[in-house]
């Protein structure tokens, strides 16, 4: 399994804070920043605004990020430390093939609920997308999540399998942010449907790789 110290680290930070007050001054900007990133989008957002917003002057914000692309990216890996929580805590209890079917749903449920209840982290994730150095890390990112899952659920899979097994996973993790995009921008009904066909889609695939055996149909009602 990957080394889950492994990432897309950029080194977004100007200064590295060594006194306690320092890194609660970065925390209460990046939290600020989240803040009017869910209120305005982040193209409307700008620095002197988190500066006053976040009660110091804007010196203080440069003084650690040298532009708004650098807020964003630490933005980016605190969101990446967070998700990386989910799949440790699902992959641990991986102990059976059916246990790793149930991981993919509930992972998938996971990112789902935390961006129902954090919208300002859509917009973080399209803001990365539309950063070319940020989007090639968060494809990154997603391959080491593949692999770690992959780690944690190969046993599974027959040996012959298991290169197209790893590949299918970066699909389906990459997959599940478009379909994340996806629902989170339909009525909540609509969205419910294709949340379970996604999922659907993404079991039936996994029962191949884990069972040998690949679902006569997709049932959306899982």
């Amino acid at each position: 399994m990957p080394d889950s110290t492994q990432g897309p680290r950029r080194g977004s930070l100007r200064r590295i804070p060594k006194q306690e007050r320092s890194r609660e001054r970065i925390d209460e900007i990046l939290k600020v920043s989240m803040e009017l990133i869910g209120r305005k989008g982040i193209d409307a957002v700008t620095m002197k605004e988190i500066a006053a917003l976040s009660g110091g002057p804007i010196a203080s914000v440069y003084q650690y990020f040298p532009n708004k692309s650098a807020i964003i990216a630490m933005l980016y890996e605190r969101y990446v430390e967070e998700v990386r929580s989910f799949i440790t805590e699902q992959t641990e209890r991986i102990a059976t093939a059916d246990d790793a079917l149930d991981a993919t749903a509930a992972l998938f449920d996971l990112y789902y609920y935390k961006m129902r209840q954090e919208p300002s982290t859509q917009d973080l994730l399209n803001a990365i997308q539309a950063d070319k150095t940020l989007a090639h890390l968060d494809i990154v990112e997603t391959r080491f999540q593949a692999e770690v899952f992959y780690g944690a659920t190969e046993q599974f899979v027959r040996e012959s399998l298991r290169e197209n097994y790893l590949r299918t996973l970066l699909v389906m993790f990459h997959m599940s942010g478009a379909t994340l995009r996806l629902a989170l921008l339909v009525p909540d009904d609509e969205a419910m449907q294709i949340v379970l066909q996604f999922k659907s889609i993404v079991r039936a695939q996994a029962t191949y790789y884990l069972t040998g055996n690949f679902p006569g149909q997709y049932d959306v009602s899982v």
